[in-house]
């Protein structure tokens, strides 16, 4: 690049003639390139000068030399360039096609060496401040990247819900924290030692902490949802293997069907933990495996037509083992199958309606084979750039073999089922290059067994906007709302023991998460728990708390 505009001045000195006084101003160029790492865009720069034509014999070696000396890795970038001629000799007319042949030669791009960058795509790559490092322990002096060019890469993550009650509950004024620190590897086979589309994950994490609404509120619905199973875990040994252009995928080992069904990333910008993750009726009613709890499993992912897909899963379903390291199979075993299948629309995209239009209008030049339409990064209307309202749509269903216990009964129900239902839309863009905007997202679950089932429904809903605040382009403002109704032979039971008659419980909860860097972000929280526990006889609590998060 540098080099580069030591050219240019030069350059423009060979289209002024010394026999004359005019000048050949104004050579623009626009130039994009593609470097080891992405594409840069170079701005339009504009030269206008009066040199000795001499000047000339020395940059034609010169880029003779760099032809010669660079081997050639791909064809010569389409240069766009303009030169204002004030007379048609035929000497100035080579000058030009020289200038221009030069001007191709000086930018044609050259990949470096396998595995090594110039100093000025390294330079160029390099972040320069906080806000664009990835990872909080950086780059460790280039060893991550290595490593990742080996298929290998390491993850450490450290989380915590802070919560407080200052109104309500059973013990006004408490205040808890809950932490996990997780960490893992994921390896690429195919990098690795060239097995396609082959994925080997292992992860483990340390929980710590107490729980709000365990010690001072008394509620449903706990406000931290780092909060469960709070000592070490070995979470997920497992293996994927992607086919088909990652349209199909087959995963087996030591996993959560958490980490595959009734989630969405919508989910884990909550605190509350009867959003974050799955709707906790699941978990809660079923034994359904979920974060930090990991059983053996396998789940088939099939990408479908028109924008759907299917997911089948297949899990153990066992006591929890404390710390993840018990793997056995007993004869009390169950086992719990899940389909799920979605829907991932896009609607009003810009370049959607363009092309359309575009098919419409120019049936002659679409289909045109001898001089197609050169494709530009910079075209806003293009589909990798612009960018529709998109949705997400799923349902799905598990059923269980596994006996559970009966609120009204000393004996064990065999099996359990429930459904589930979750839409997401993007509803407001105001901007189609950006990820800026307004997201409705709703999820409901209907596990129908009052004997076994103590949320046999729930109900969960929200907003999330995304760079509400100008200049945050990359926090988010979530609202949600999480409704759950107890089941009435539980209640029943309750109201018998003289705990009251539990119906349902409600909470609201408004956050803003500051994105502070690419790897940490601090998340300020409001809830305000309605009727906790169900049963009318806790005052209802006001919480402030907050979420912090670091990568690693």
């Amino acid at each position: 690049m540098i080099l580069s505009f030591l050219f240019i001045p030069t350059l423009a000195a060979t289209l002024s003639l010394t026999s004359t006084n005019r000048v050949l101003s104004k050579l623009a160029y626009a130039d994009e390139v593609q470097d080891a790492h992405g594409a840069q865009n170079l701005s339009v720069q504009t030269y206008s000068t009066v040199r000795a034509p001499e000047q000339r014999s020395n940059l034609l070696a010169e880029v003779e030399f760099r032809k010669n000396s660079t081997e050639v890795t791909q064809e010569p970038v389409a240069l766009q360039q303009q030169v204002k001629q004030s007379s048609s000799t035929n000497a100035e007319t080579v000058l030009n096609q020289e200038a221009n042949s030069m001007l191709q030669a000086v930018y044609v791009h050259r990949k470096p060496p396998q595995g090594f960058l110039s100093p000025y795509d390294a330079l160029a790559t390099m972040p320069h401040n906080i806000s664009e490092y990835k990872h909080a322990s950086g780059n460790w002096f280039g060893s991550r990247d290595t490593l990742d060019a080996h298929g290998v890469e390491f993850s450490a993550t450290y989380t915590t819900d802070m919560a407080g009650n200052p109104v309500g509950g059973i013990h006004p004024g408490g205040f808890t924290y809950a932490d996990n620190f997780s960490f893992g590897c994921l390896v690429e086979t195919e990098k690795l030692f060239g097995w396609h589309g082959g994925y080997f994950t292992i992860s483990s994490l340390q929980r710590d902490g107490n729980s709000l609404s365990q010690k001072n509120i008394g509620n449903q619905f706990t406000v931290q949802q780092l909060y469960g199973g709070q000592t070490f875990h070995f979470y997920e040994l497992s293996y994927e293997q992607r086919e088909f252009n990652d349209h199909a995928s087959l995963k087996s080992g030591r996993i959560a069907a958490g980490d595959e069904f009734a989630s969405s990333p919508l989910y884990w910008l909550y605190m509350n933990n009867a959003i974050d993750g799955n709707p906790q009726s699941i978990p809660v009613n079923g034994k359904f495996s979920a974060y930090p709890n990991a059983t053996w499993g396998s789940r088939l992912k099939i990408d479908l037509p028109h924008d759907t897909l299917a997911r089948l899963g297949i899990y153990q379903v066992t006591q929890t083992s404390r710390h993840g390291l018990n793997w056995d199979f007993y004869p009390t075993d169950g086992v719990m199958l899940l389909a799920q299948y979605g829907w991932n629309p896009e609607f009003c995209n810009p370049s959607q309606s363009k092309t359309s239009s575009s098919k419409n209008n120019s049936t002659a030049t679409s289909s045109s084979k001898k001089n197609p339409p050169l494709k530009s990064s910079k075209n806003p209307d293009t589909p990798l750039t612009s960018k529709g309202l998109t949705g997400h749509y799923w349902m799905g269903g598990y059923y269980s073999t596994f006996e559970y216990a009966q609120f009204n009964s000393g004996f064990q129900a065999p099996n359990a089922y429930g459904l589930y239902w979750h839409a997401d839309q993007t509803v407001y863009r105001p901007n189609p290059l950006a990820d800026e905007g307004l997201v409705l997202w709703g999820v409901t679950t209907l596990c129908p067994q009052q004997n076994i089932s103590l949320l046999p429904f729930q109900v969960n809903a929200g907003a999330v906007y995304t760079g509400l605040i100008p200049g945050r382009k990359d926090d988010f403002t979530i609202f949600g709302v999480m409704y759950g109704n107890f089941s009435t032979t539980y209640a029943s039971i309750q109201q018998q023991n003289g705990n009251g008659n539990p119906t349902y419980e409600l909470v609201y909860e408004f956050g803003y998460r500051i994105n502070m860097t690419k790897f940490a972000y601090i998340q300020p929280d409001l809830q305000w728990v309605i009727n906790p526990k169900g049963t009318g006889n806790i005052p209802n609590a006001v919480v402030l708390g907050a979420q912090m998060g670091v990568v690693f």
